[in-house]
């Protein structure tokens, strides 16, 4: 029965530990849990990065656990619990056995053993790559399997099944066979417009068989087993709803809802995904589309400017005292691209890439405020580059990640990139996850549950009077990239 008193729980499983909440239907966050990895478990090696299954699942219960008291301390009953739902890494693959135990540590979306096996897919498939609109990357998960395949044949020969993350924490709680969802599957080769694992899988590799059945996201899969309720204190017999890669429960947190609008994740580094109608493709295969139910697209991509100078040139400096200082400094006559390492991916791609500011400027406030109008300008090619692939032109922008939390910074990327900018109240993962599990159970869909559970914190309006100069700032910026041979 659907009544406002029911909760939803959402569970994120990160590259560092696990998320969850509980949240209402009109998106008040009524408990919630952060529970992170031991870092000798977890924590990369070398040029290897993989996580033991078995610790992503400890931390679920823990997290789990702990919401289940903080709801109880509240007088919350279990029982209002209505589904969950659990969101994952992209590209990180967990191979099982028959009875669903892990048969090695999982290999993690950014470990790049798998670079020369991602160019061969890219050959073998060129003509499915030019269908979907994008290339295998190392990050992906069947570059993993071929991979295995090649360097660990007796793991690859044994193997029951090859899932996802976020398949994986799912079967766990369902005692059944992992089910994974359109994100999470792109990745690993998934057609996501015939909806089918494609023939030339099986010509390359023996492995469709042993791939999961996938469904769309915000779909019920099943139920809470007892096994895993004494583990979890979840409720044994609650609904458990497909969930999404961690980057797409991310843009449902967010509020983007409409064909054009973007949701833009500021952290280290700069990821885009937006809202079209149709699969989009870019002519070198730099952004890639996860699908959502009702012929809904995503378009997304990934650069690799975005906070990291902060850290970089000002790691003493107080981040709000500088944001003071560079207000009164913008629009700024310094053109700054940030970029702190070599090699950018998006909005264009280049393995040379190196940052620039022209002219040098010589104060700190003035650099500062340099690069944040950079990364704005940077912003504003990536959603040409965006809207040139989806056919859509001058959306909104729904803002995530820790450079959201600035106000001078959202101010500035909404005057130069001369779009609407939205901070949620609730921009995480899990929470996206959340909404999947309303979507399945409580509202109409995926739209109508972010509609009403999503809450904006601030918008910023772009400034009017600031339009003209960042116009010409940006001409000028597009110029400095073009002399470069960036553009």
């Amino acid at each position: 029965m659907r009544h406002a008193q029911q909760l939803f729980l959402g569970i994120d499983v990160g590259t560092g530990g696990v998320r969850a909440l509980a949240a209402t239907p009109s998106g008040e966050v009524a408990a919630a849990a952060a529970i992170a990895f031991d870092p000798s478990v977890v924590a990369p090696r070398q040029d290897r990065h993989e996580q033991p299954p078995e610790a992503w699942w400890r931390a679920v219960c823990r997290a789990t656990s702990t919401v289940i008291e903080d709801l109880a301390a509240a007088a919350i009953s279990p029982g209002q619990l209505a589904a969950v739902a659990v969101d994952g890494t992209s590209g990180t693959l967990v191979v099982l056995d028959d009875a669903g135990r892990p048969l090695r540590p999982a290999i993690m979306y950014n470990d790049p053993r798998s670079a020369v096996e991602a160019v061969q897919l890219n050959t073998a498939a060129a003509d499915f790559c030019d269908k979907l609109g994008y290339r295998f990357e190392s990050s992906f998960a069947l570059a993993k399997i071929a991979w295995l395949r090649g360097h660990e044949p007796e793991v690859f020969d044994r193997a029951a099944r090859f899932v996802h993350q976020a398949d994986c924490i799912q079967g766990r709680l369902t005692g059944q066979p992992p089910v994974a969802d359109y994100s999470n599957a792109l990745k690993t080769g998934y057609d996501l417009i015939d909806e089918c694992w494609p023939a030339w899988i099986d010509r390359l590799l023996p492995v469709t068989d042993r791939l999961p059945k996938v469904v769309a996201p915000g779909t019920t899969i099943g139920s809470v087993s007892q096994v895993a309720a004494e583990q979890t204190g979840l409720p044994a017999g609650l609904a458990v709803v497909s969930g999404a890669s961690d980057g797409t429960a991310a843009c449902l947190a967010s509020g983007v809802r409409e064909p054009g609008d973007y949701n833009t994740t500021l952290g280290t580094t700069l990821v885009y995904k937006g809202i079209s109608r149709s699969v989009c493709r870019h002519p070198q295969g730099l952004v890639y589309c996860h699908k959502l139910p009702g012929g809904h697209w995503l378009p997304g991509a990934a650069g690799n400017v975005g906070c990291e100078w902060i850290t970089r040139l000002f790691a003493h400096a107080e981040p709000s005292a500088m944001d003071t200082a560079a207000e009164t400094r913008l629009p700024s006559d310094c053109l700054a691209y940030p970029l702190v390492r070599t090699g950018e991916r998006f909005p264009f791609l280049s393995e040379t890439a190196e940052g620039f500011a022209v002219p040098p400027a010589q104060e700190p406030a003035d650099r500062y405020a340099a690069c944040l109008q950079g990364v704005a300008l940077v912003e504003r090619l990536g959603y040409q580059t965006l809207d040139r692939v989806a056919g859509t032109s001058g959306g909104q922008v729904f803002s995530t990640g820790g450079g959201s939390r600035s106000d001078v910074w959202m101010q500035c990327r909404a005057d130069a990139t001369g779009r609407m900018m939205h901070r949620p109240r609730c921009g995480q993962s899990a929470f996206g996850s959340a909404v999947l599990a309303a979507a399945a159970t409580y509202y109409d869909g995926w739209s109508e549950a972010v509609g009403h559970m999503v809450r904006i914190q601030r918008t910023f309006t772009p400034d009017v009077r600031r339009t003209e100069p960042y116009d010409g700032l940006f001409e000028r910026f597009c110029d400095e990239l073009k002399q470069r041979g960036y553009l």
